[in-house]
């Protein structure tokens, strides 16, 4: 026979009483998720949904999500107008270039700020965290004029007999990038500092043993253990500048050097043909359509990389 063990009145309270809290917390864990879900998914399907359709399903008030009559003419349309191969091999360029030279320039700062002690370390490391904070728009025209007028020391003057013009070119995205300069380098510096600050000390101390110089430490010892960190850089870095519209709308005046995001921001004129005529049904549409062509890249891209992604995330201890 069973012998059931009997509970006191206290117990039978205290169990029922987890047992409620744990319902209570998975019922708002669903909430939580639904909602947040639904919160950045709908804008994504809202645009799959109005691509879709055709013009008698955007003017008929009994279509609201799916499509009566589905049409690609929409993402056709965008696909031309964005110049779609020709920006998405721009996009490439300034995405995956600029990429790989922060991953190269941010670690190397971030090695000599996590493992080198000297007088100025805090204060560099503030200045660089500042440059976060600081608005692109501010540095807007000292930068163009000093990519306009490109000289380093006077050299290129004393050999040319007068400065480069980077202007029109993707040099103003990617040089910055060389020196640790580029689109959000100071974030990155401070992944690769702090990652390496949590580093041991005496894999440190055991290459400088071996006769190893700090660069032969930081190359053969710290990158090879840090490859979390190098993969979130890497990827945040090519996603940011992927999206970036500022940089390339300031510095590239070339229709055939613009990228995927530029063309998007500009999709509306380029339907038009340059007009004030703005038709909702004309150009919703194709505009939406233009935003999931530009997006399902990187889509694609996070589908491969998921896995990495998540691992150096946790790895690095990004949150947000």
């Amino acid at each position: 026979m069973f012998k059931f063990k009997k509970y006191k009145k206290e117990e039978l309270i205290l169990i029922w009483r987890h047992k409620i809290s744990v319902w209570v917390v998975n019922i708002l864990k669903i909430i939580l998720f639904v909602g947040l879900s639904y919160v950045l998914l709908r804008p994504v399907l809202f645009m799959l949904s109005t691509a879709l359709k055709s013009r008698e399903d955007l003017i008929d008030p009994t279509v609201v999500w799916i499509p009566k009559r589905p049409t690609l003419e929409n993402f056709i349309l965008a696909f031309k107008s964005l110049n779609y191969f020709n920006a998405f091999k721009n996009s490439l360029i300034t995405s995956i270039i600029p990429a790989i030279f922060n991953v190269v320039a941010c670690s190397m700062i971030g090695y000599g700020l996590a493992r080198f002690k000297f007088k100025e370390r805090e204060l560099i490391f503030a200045l660089i965290l500042f440059t976060l904070i600081v608005p692109p728009q501010v540095l807007l025209i000292p930068l163009y004029v000093f990519y306009q007028r490109f000289d380093i020391l006077g050299i290129i003057r004393l050999i040319k007999g007068e400065p480069l013009n980077l202007l029109n070119s993707y040099y103003p995205i990617i040089l910055p990038t060389i020196l640790g300069g580029g689109l959000r380098s100071g974030l990155f510096i401070y992944i690769f500092r702090q990652f390496f600050r949590g580093m041991s000390k005496e894999l440190e101390e055991a290459a400088y043993v071996d006769g190893a110089s700090p660069f032969q430490t930081y190359l053969r010892i710290f990158i090879p253990n840090s490859i979390p960190a190098i993969v979130t850089v890497f990827l945040f870095s090519v996603v940011w500048h992927w999206n970036d519209v500022f940089e390339p709308s300031v510095f590239i005046g070339d229709f055939d050097k613009y990228t995927l995001s530029l063309n998007l921001a500009n999709i509306r004129s380029i339907i038009t043909g340059g007009t004030q005529i703005f038709d909702p049904l004309l150009i919703l549409p194709p505009q939406y359509a233009g935003a999931i062509l530009v997006i399902l890249p990187m889509l694609i891209f996070y589908i491969f990389t998921q896995r990495f992604f998540v691992e150096s995330v946790e790895r690095t201890g990004i949150i947000g």
